[in-house]
């Protein structure tokens, strides 16, 4: 018999939550997807006249991505693996999330923009209103994880699949707190300094080590999507819930020992940063690499695909085959330049590729009405040409020294070829925003129409 990882269908008030958690994370995708083709033709041979607005595209672009599409599904996530108490406070973390990615939208249309590139969450340097919308946006998710970390019950965590998943998933809702205490940590370190930093050294330093950490949420996430995505393809995964456990507890206890630096180097300390870059590389590939394996080889042993899950099964193989493409790459990476851009790229890719997966798969478990397959599968296998070779154009620039946040192809590196790393990278990049927002195109009709009658109380399709 298959081991079973998925969830069991939520129900009533739960299920209205999970819903609307999973209708914000689309439509912050798809407000992401508005940056990246301008992001993609700045890197052709074509210059861009927009400097500033390249920039502050960028930062926006990659603060929907990896912040509120990212974390939105997380919370469909906590919602699914949690009891029906607190709910009212996963509402209100709705609202403050959402309205605080409002404040970011318009931020650069009320005040000026002055963007600012560092790790993790770049930034609109003194803009009042992108300022707020990050602040409402932690809020939110301080509520979330707290209500996930109380709510999911402990109750057989840890005697079945199921279980293993729940584990998998408060353990990713307890590296989400911590994330966020690092990142108070680092604040209050900052504004005790002598010579405090300013500027992009600032916001580097204040996002570091917070950024790092909140990776594992994704990871965790990441792991326990690949196990529920196996599950429904047909994988005859091996091993049991036991190991996988034990995975989970190993990546739980990296993020644990997330306060050690703090109480032992200054936060400006180099030091102090290659500790999270050490944490980050080692503490959060061990069990990924695993995990990776075990699906990869559950599918490759399992059913092959049919025609009602082919766009699952294809998306689960292209996510596991980018995130050990970004791990690859991140063993090279030397000199800041575009191959530092391309391993996170694959990690992060890989991520929202199994998270679009889940996305298809849980609109007819909710109760919404089943996506269109056809353009499901042209979606995801554009996607994952697109991401690709958006990736392959980075690493190979990156071997030449292409640097990274450059706008414009003015760069000499040395490649004299018909098709460049520039080409590649520019081509991926639109292929991939375009493939994002059909993305969008197949799902929001289904999330706008709403759940078919009879199923918003029964929680079946």
């Amino acid at each position: 018999m298959n081991k079973d990882y998925s969830l069991p269908k939520a129900e009533g008030a739960r299920l209205q939550v999970a819903s609307g958690w999973l209708a914000i994370a689309v439509g912050f995708l798809l407000a992401s997807g508005i940056y990246p083709l301008l992001l993609a033709l700045a890197r052709t041979t074509y210059e861009m006249p927009w400097k500033d607005f390249f920039y502050t595209a960028l930062v926006l672009h990659v603060d929907f991505t990896v912040l509120w599409w990212l974390l939105a599904i997380a919370a469909v996530f906590w919602t699914l693996a949690s009891s029906d108490k607190g709910l009212m406070w996963s509402k209100l973390a709705m609202l403050l999330v959402v309205v605080g990615g409002i404040y970011a939208a318009v931020a650069p249309l009320l005040a000026d923009a002055n963007p600012l590139t560092n790790n993790y969450v770049p930034m609109l340097e003194d803009n009042r209103f992108f300022r707020k919308g990050l602040y409402l946006l932690g809020c939110g998710v301080l509520i979330l994880v707290l209500r996930a970390i109380f709510t999911i019950s402990w109750k057989d965590l840890f005697s079945d699949e199921v279980g293993a998943v729940r584990f998998g998933i408060w353990s990713s809702a307890v590296a989400g707190l911590m994330a966020l205490v690092a990142l108070v940590w680092s604040y209050f370190s900052l504004h005790g300094m002598v010579e405090p930093l300013v500027g992009r050294a600032y916001y580097e330093t204040l996002f570091w080590a917070g950024g790092h950490v909140l990776q594992f949420t994704h990871t965790l996430l990441l792991m326990v999507a690949w196990l529920w995505l196996a599950s429904i393809c047909g994988a005859r995964l091996r091993g049991g819930f036991k190991p996988v456990t034990g995975l989970f507890v190993i990546t739980l206890l990296c993020v644990l020992i997330t306060p050690w630096p703090y109480l032992s180097r200054e936060v400006s300390d180099p030091e102090f940063m290659s500790w999270f870059v050490w944490l980050m590389r080692d503490g959060n590939g061990v069990a990924p690499f695993f995990v990776g394996l075990m699906v990869f080889w559950g599918i490759m042993k399992g059913a092959l695909p049919t025609k009602e899950n082919h766009h699952l099964y294809m998306s689960l193989l292209f996510s596991v085959g980018l995130f050990a493409l970004g791990g690859v790459l991140g063993l090279f990476i030397g000199e800041s330049s575009t191959l530092i851009t391309a391993h996170y790229h694959g990690s992060i890719v890989a991520v929202t590729m199994a998270f679009m997966a889940m996305t298809y798969y849980w609109l007819p478990q909710f109760g919404f009405a089943v996506p269109n397959l056809k353009w499901a599968k042209i979606q995801v296998y554009a996607y994952a040409v697109g991401q690709f070779t958006h990736i392959i154009g980075l690493a190979w620039g990156g071997g030449h020294g292409m640097k990274r946040k450059v706008v414009g192809t003015t760069q000499d590196i040395g490649v004299q070829a018909f098709i460049t790393p520039q080409d590649l990278v520019g081509l991926g990049g639109v292929v991939a925003v375009l493939s994002g927002v059909l993305f969008a195109i197949v799902v929001l009709p289904v999330l706008i129409r709403g759940r078919k009658a009879g199923s918003a109380m029964s929680g079946e399709a």
